[in-house]
């Protein structure tokens, strides 16, 4: 099992592939619960824990609609489509400044709690690739733009 974290270049949105089915095969919904909910608790206290509810009823609902989302990318129910319609994973994200060490963060978390799950290497793999992927479109600042525009104003 690799956990590695590629490098996102701004602007560039990579292809992904949605994580095997043997992933949710293995975990069962409900299991897919206890880690996204597992996750979510790590994230809230962490160094991005600020673009997250910090009331626990407001962060059970996130948890509850984000899993959704996760449940019908890995093969299952469409509860997300259902629910909510087409997602548009960059328009729900604008509202946040995401740079790259963000991302990794929130990997970060990801990984300590998927670390802990029993099901096969393939399948974890499988769904760390597609997070890992599918997380670069998330990252919306350039962190390098930030950067030079710092050492222009100070300059």
């Amino acid at each position: 099992m690799h956990y590695s974290v590629s490098k996102t270049e701004f602007g560039n949105k990579p292809s992904f592939d949605y994580p095997k089915a043997i992933f949710l095969e293995e975990m069962g919904e409900e299991k897919l619960k206890k880690l996204f909910s597992d996750f979510y608790d790590l994230v809230v206290d962490s160094d991005i824990g600020n673009f997250f509810p910090q009331d626990e009823k407001e962060l059970e609902k996130i948890k509850a609609h984000n899993v959704k989302f996760f449940i019908e990318a890995c093969g299952g129910e469409k509860h997300y489509t259902n629910a909510v319609g087409h997602f548009d994973m960059l328009k729900t994200h604008e509202q946040f400044s995401i740079t790259e060490k963000a991302r990794r963060e929130w990997l970060g978390c990801m990984e300590e709690v998927l670390r802990k799950v029993d099901i096969s290497n393939e399948a974890k793999q499988s769904f760390w690739d597609f997070l890992e992927a599918f997380s670069k479109h998330t990252v919306n600042v350039d962190e390098r733009q930030e950067l030079e525009d710092l050492v222009v104003k100070k300059g």
